[in-house]
């Protein structure tokens, strides 16, 4: 009997462990979905995570650009709306033609530092030759872009804004011969363009359509409507300009207070 009752009680315990166990893969959850699409779920999740880190990444970086071009501007900070006053500049008929009664900024620090110094060279190995070169125009705000419109298609065909010289990409010189400027010296404009040429300068005495010898440019192969929408030329030598984007942003600085100072200019002028 004793054996009896001990079997009977093995028995019982077996089988309500047996029905826990049962009851409890029955009810355990599990995920029904196809094997394909969990894992395309998971590889979405992983690709969220990874842009969500290089957002991150991004944000930081840009707060460091920010508090470093900070950092940079610190010293010119006192000085920065007074700084472009200094640029050089001249009145019209200073070269002997009427240029408009908007004052002309003949400063080379006023362009895109890579084309700065491919103008200096130019200047510097056209004065080796003996040929004396002076800056007619460099940096031209829209304001003197829209008068020289105003004054015919004999000055220019581009309105505001679309002219390379609104970029400090483009730059106007004369050669001078005892004081005087010599615009019409074909065999002096000659060789000032293709030592300009060799330097990689696209030069306007080759344009058939408003022959302009006295203008050199460099975009990089971009047109002005890529300047225009916020487009930069890649510079060849990049690691010869480490400070580029500050420069670049301290110009634009500067632009922006001659754009307002000849905006104002002519403005003034207009009510006289």
């Amino acid at each position: 009997m004793h054996f009896f009752c001990n079997r009977v009680f093995f028995w019982l315990i077996t089988f309500v462990s047996l029905n826990a166990i049962g009851q409890d893969l029955l009810f355990q959850s599990y995920d029904c979905r196809d094997e394909i699409e969990i894992m395309a779920q998971l590889e979405k999740e992983k690709i969220l995570k990874e842009l969500a880190v290089l957002d991150s990444i991004e944000r930081i970086q840009k707060e460091e650009e920010e508090r470093l071009l900070a950092e940079f501007l610190k010293p010119y900070r006192v000085d920065t709306l007074s700084l472009w006053k200094d640029w050089s500049f001249v009145e019209n008929y200073s070269f002997g033609k009427n240029r408009g009664g908007i004052p002309m900024i003949t400063e080379l620090n006023a362009l895109h530092p890579y084309f700065r110094d491919k103008v200096y060279l130019l200047i510097q190995k056209c004065k080796a030759k003996g040929i004396d070169l002076a800056v007619v125009e460099s940096y031209r705000t829209r304001a003197k872009q829209s008068e020289y419109k105003s004054m015919g298609k004999k000055y220019t065909r581009s309105g505001a804004g679309k002219s390379k010289h609104q970029y400090g990409l483009a730059i106007d010189v004369v050669p001078i011969v005892n004081g005087e400027a010599q615009w019409h010296n074909k065999y002096l404009w000659k060789r000032i363009g293709v030592i300009g040429e060799q330097l990689g300068l696209r030069w306007g005495g080759r344009w058939r359509s408003l022959y302009d010898p006295g203008h050199f440019e460099w975009t990089g192969g971009l047109s002005s409507q890529d300047l225009a929408v916020g487009k930069l030329p890649i510079i060849p030598k990049v690691k010869s300009y480490p400070c580029i984007n500050y420069d670049l942003q301290l110009l634009s600085i500067y632009w922006e207070n001659w754009e307002a100072e000849q905006a104002s200019y002519a403005k003034t002028s207009q009510v006289k």
